[in-house]
Order: structure tokens, then sequence, then C-alpha cells
């Protein structure tokens, strides 16, 4: 018995796993199959992930914009939560995954720009201002994946279906932050991340089609 315990110590160890990591991951790869079924459990099981993640990202990695994007989820996925309950509730017309317009994305891609290098910015004077936080590391990487979260989180809220490609991004660039902060479960996690995102894609196109585009008004 009691090698087996060392030898469980050892692999998760290995992997440079703790006990809120594993049950931060795991909350999260089941949140993000809820949500890609359209599924309304899957923001609460966010909310628990994003307060770990939170922690974690502040005391144990010194990810700074992460820290403060996991913060900023509990109150976002709230939103989200909310916002899914009034749009199958309330509308008369089906509530379903559409596409923003070719000037709507274009106006998105140069405000995502803006606010990643705005984002940037304040984090590195921040740091300097405030003694609890720590000098940021992977400054740029992480600051591209806290706003791009945000702006694929709000997407995701109004069932826009370029949600799902800006998490493409933002899955792809956590895989490699985490392998370099010595969090392969966390790396892992967002490679999961990557394949349900596919997978959230597939479900949500399906409603699209499944639907006439006239009829289908969201909010």
């Amino acid at each position: 018995m009691e090698t087996n315990l060392l030898a469980t110590i050892e692999w998760l160890q290995l992997f440079g796993s703790t006990p809120l990591e594993i049950l931060a991951t795991s909350s999260a790869i089941v949140a993000v199959i809820l949500i890609a079924r359209q599924h309304m459990l899957g923001w609460p099981l966010g909310i628990l992930w994003a307060s770990l993640s939170a922690w974690l990202a502040i005391t144990e990695w010194q990810l700074v914009s992460d820290g403060i994007l996991y913060l900023f989820y509990i109150p976002i996925q709230l939103y989200c939560w909310r916002a899914w309950v009034i749009g199958g509730a309330v509308q008369t017309a089906p509530f379903i995954p559409r596409w923003l317009t070719g000037q709507r994305q274009l106006a998105l891609l140069v405000a995502a720009i803006i606010c990643i290098v705005v984002w940037g910015q304040g984090i590195l004077v921040l740091a300097e201002q405030v003694s609890w936080i720590p000098q940021p590391s992977l400054l740029w990487l992480d600051a591209t994946t806290t706003v791009l979260s945000f702006f694929a989180q709000f997407l995701q809220a109004r069932k826009r279906m370029e949600n799902w490609v800006i998490w493409t991004i933002v899955n792809m660039l956590g895989i490699y932050i985490y392998w370099l902060k010595g969090s392969p479960i966390y790396s892992i996690q967002y490679g999961i991340f990557l394949v349900l995102g596919i997978y959230g894609w597939i479900q949500w196109h399906r409603s699209c089609q499944s639907c006439p585009q006239s009829s289908a008004v969201n909010p």
C-alpha cells in the first residue's frame, strides 16, 4: 500500500502536478465539454476552474496577466451563464450560434491588437507601482492569451462562432506557456482544450445548419 502511494506521488511530481492543478484541470475539461454541448452546467464548473487557476497563476507561476484574467473570469462566467439563461428563455427566435459579419470581424481583430498592446504596457506599469505584484513572466505571450480570452468569452456568451477560432489561438499559446513554466499538466490541459475547441466548433456549426438563418437572431 505504501509502495503504491509513493509511486503515485512520484508520478504526480513527474508531471508537475498538485491536487489544486488536478482539480482545476478536471473541472475545466468537463466545463468545456458541457459548453460545447450548449449545457448550462458548464458555467459553474468554469467558475471553480477560474478561482483555482487565479491562485496558481499568481502564487506559483508569476503569470500576472493570467492571474488577473482568471479573477475576471469569475464575474464573466456569471455573465455568460445569465446570458444563456436569458437567451434561451426570453427570445422568441432560436438562440443558436452565428458568425459575425466580415466588417465586425475586422473591427474585432483591430480591437484585439490594440487591447493586447495596452494591456501589456499596463501590466508593466502595475508591476512597478504595486509591491505585491511580481515582475511579469512571458509578458507579451501572457498578455495575448489574456486579452484574446476576454474576447472569446464574451463571444461565447453571445454564441458567436468566432469564439472557437480565438480559443484555438489561446490554447496553442497556452500549451507553450505552461510547458515553459514547468506545469506539464496545464500544458496537457490546454492541449485537451484545443481538441475540445474543434469539437465545440463542430457541435455549434451543426446548430447553425439546423436552423434557418432568417429566424435565428441572437442578441
